[in-house]
């Protein structure tokens, strides 16, 4: 007789045909990023930035060959020091080829992923039987949704996967009651990219003393002792503030270190996806005639929008987070849906940070359902219009741009975002009443049949 949760042929034909597309995938962004006239990828800050950090010398003070302008905090530059690359010509001696590090970071990035799905799925899902199919459902699923975010991430080489992956290691950590270890890692994802900084809002919504020691803790070393080992205790401070300067402050003003504008700050300059960049949008739909600074009006709507959505989801948080995983882990993602929409600089490639609330969802709703491979049919259609709005802009064309310019993403993002804070709290039997338990798909093996009472 067939064991019901055994994979069936077709899935496992599926799972290897999404595997090689991700080896294929891999080909087009090493040929890309190292074997083109001009390498298509951020990697070469981050390896630029290494060689600096190897030598003690100053990451922003050091450019890529595109020109590019490193933008993180010094213990990333650190990090990436094994990837260092020399300005050219450089002597090779004892350095990487830049496309042996494209493949390496790659790897890495999946494997990331991987671990990010595969740590959310086994804390709400512990006792899902290994490898078969509400095992592969749980994981697979949200990465499906997110594909346009991850995809694109790893096609610009960029960090999403690896802040993703503390993120995840935060949560499972938490989960299992080890809230010092919670906090460390959520310090370690914010001092890779500064944002994720916006996630210690659920451990103070939630009042985990202990995360919160845990992450200033890891903090203070990460930020102040391994620069200080690096570049002496002078210097370490002195990164820290050139951060600030040439960073942080542009990007929540007007003023401040202009250098990067046209990189990173300007208006005209990125694919941004923050509700400043599409009310500027808006305002001014010549891209060529557009202001590269943000419109005051477009700057006000953005912290107004974004003041009262971080209002409503920290009352939500304390008025109706439960400490079960899947309304934890929903109420997290709903945070870094959030973060990524707060940031004045929001890129395509930031839709990678949805992963925990595409994972929280659809964990959620298969908590529920005990035995079924599939969520209900309202939580896949939710993910499947979320995925589909936020990959359509990122198709080449003058329409497609528009799209992307206007807001549809960020829309789509706040509805994915308003969905999340709806479902956290509420009583599972409710839920399910609402939710019949129909088939998501016309195959009669992917939803188990209603238990009977």
């Amino acid at each position: 007789m067939t064991d019901p949760d055994r994979l069936r042929p077709w899935e496992r034909a599926a799972l290897a045909a999404f595997g090689l597309l991700a080896a294929a995938f891999g080909v087009l962004v090493e040929v890309r990023s190292a074997f083109g006239d001009t390498r298509r990828t951020d990697l070469g800050v981050y390896t630029r930035a290494g060689w600096a950090a190897r030598n003690a010398l100053d990451p922003y003070a050091h450019v890529d060959d595109r020109g590019w302008h490193y933008c993180y905090p010094p213990p990333f530059a650190v990090l990436m020091i094994p990837l260092a690359e020399p300005h050219s010509p450089p002597p090779q001696a004892g350095y990487l080829p830049f496309p042996v590090s494209v493949a390496v970071w790659y790897a890495v990035s999946v494997g990331c992923l991987a671990y990010a799905a595969h740590a959310f799925a086994g804390a709400v899902l512990p006792d899902a039987p290994r490898g078969g199919r509400r095992w592969w459902y749980a994981r697979a699923v949200p990465v499906y949704a997110c594909l346009g975010g991850v995809g694109h991430t790893l096609g610009r080489g960029q960090v999403n996967l690896l802040v993703v992956a503390l993120v995840a290691a935060a949560f499972a950590a938490s989960v299992k009651g080890r809230r010092y270890a919670s906090g460390a890692w959520l310090a370690a994802a914010a001092t890779v990219k500064v944002i994720p900084a916006l996630l210690f809002a659920d451990p103070l919504v939630r009042r985990d003393w202990r995360a919160l020691a845990g992450g200033a803790a890891a903090a203070v070393v990460l930020l102040g002792v391994v620069p200080a080992v690096v570049w002496g205790p002078a210097a370490a401070v002195g990164l820290n503030r050139r951060m600030a300067e040439v960073v942080l402050t542009p990007a929540l003003s007007a003023g401040g270190d202009r250098s990067r504008a046209e990189e990173l700050h300007g208006a005209r300059a990125t694919d941004s996806q923050s509700a400043r960049a599409a009310v500027q949008a808006w305002l001014y739909p010549d891209r060529e005639s557009r202001p590269d600074r943000p419109d005051p009006r477009a700057s006000a709507a953005h912290w107004l929008s974004g003041g009262l959505m971080l209002g409503l989801t920290a009352w939500v948080g304390a008025r109706r987070l439960t400490p079960a995983p899947a309304d934890r882990l929903v109420y997290l993602g709903c945070l870094c849906a959030l973060m990524l929409l707060l940031t004045p600089v929001s890129h395509m490639h930031y839709y990678a940070f949805a992963l925990p609330l595409a994972a929280g969802l659809w964990l959620r709703s298969l908590s529920l359902r005990p035995g079924a491979v599939c969520g209900d049919a309202r939580t896949l259609a939710v993910l499947v219009a979320w995925g589909v709005l936020t990959a359509v802009p990122l198709l080449p064309g003058p329409v497609f741009d528009r799209l992307r310019e206007c807001g549809l993403g960020p829309a789509a993002t706040v509805a994915l975002w308003a969905f999340g804070l709806a479902v956290v709290g509420r009583p599972a039997p409710l839920l399910a009443a609402a939710e019949p338990h129909r088939r998501p798909f016309p195959l009669p093996t992917l939803a188990a049949r209603r238990p009977t009472r």
